[in-house]
């Protein structure tokens, strides 16, 4: 008993003097690093999106890899906030299913790559089962972003629709998709 106290003991020590050796490498006037970043203004942390995101947000949580990136800087009231969750939660499961579907298509069409064994009819069907993923994903997002769109005021919408008009502005030729043909 003394000999597993006495190395739970020495572990805890050992401990103490990493954060103290790392606290003594820190500069004066350093800013400790947050672990979690600090939440949106708008609502739960967990209605953001970022890279990759799913229905409705991200890549936070899911329909949600989220929450809708058009609502950050809107003052939403805690009645729209509990609206907005209660859609994103609504798509949950859907949009895990097809994150799941999407992973899976891209590991097994990477590990049919890599094992040199590349099958023409495999990789048709991978990358059709691929696209089905996307597009239902991309299709519950939006219906969670039109369901969100009403949830706003018209003044929120309209702020929606300027920011949407400025950042389209701003992007640069191409960046918007492909070139619509010229009219007639």
């Amino acid at each position: 008993m003394t000999a597993v106290i006495s190395r739970v003991a020495g572990i805890a020590a050992g401990l103490l003097l990493s954060c103290a050796a790392l606290a003594q490498t820190a500069g004066p006037g350093a800013v400790p690093l947050s672990p979690m970043p600090p939440m949106a203004p708008h609502g739960p942390g967990m209605m953001e999106r970022g890279p990759g995101a799913g229905p409705g947000g991200a890549r936070g949580m899911g329909p949600h890899h989220g929450g809708a990136p058009f609502l950050r800087g809107l003052k939403l009231s805690e009645e729209q906030r509990d609206k907005i969750f209660a859609i994103h939660y609504a798509q949950m499961p859907e949009a895990r299913e097809q994150r799941k579907a999407i992973e899976h298509a891209r590991r097994d069409l990477h590990q049919m790559v890599a094992s040199g064994q590349y099958d023409e009819a495999r990789a048709r069907s991978l990358t059709e089962s691929l696209g089905r993923a996307v597009a239902r994903e991309a299709q519950l997002r939006a219906q969670a972003d039109a369901k969100i769109m009403q949830v706003l005021t018209p003044e929120q919408r309209k702020q929606v629709g300027e920011r949407e008009a400025q950042r389209v502005a701003e992007l640069e030729p191409g960046e918007a998709g492909p070139e619509a043909p010229p009219m007639m």
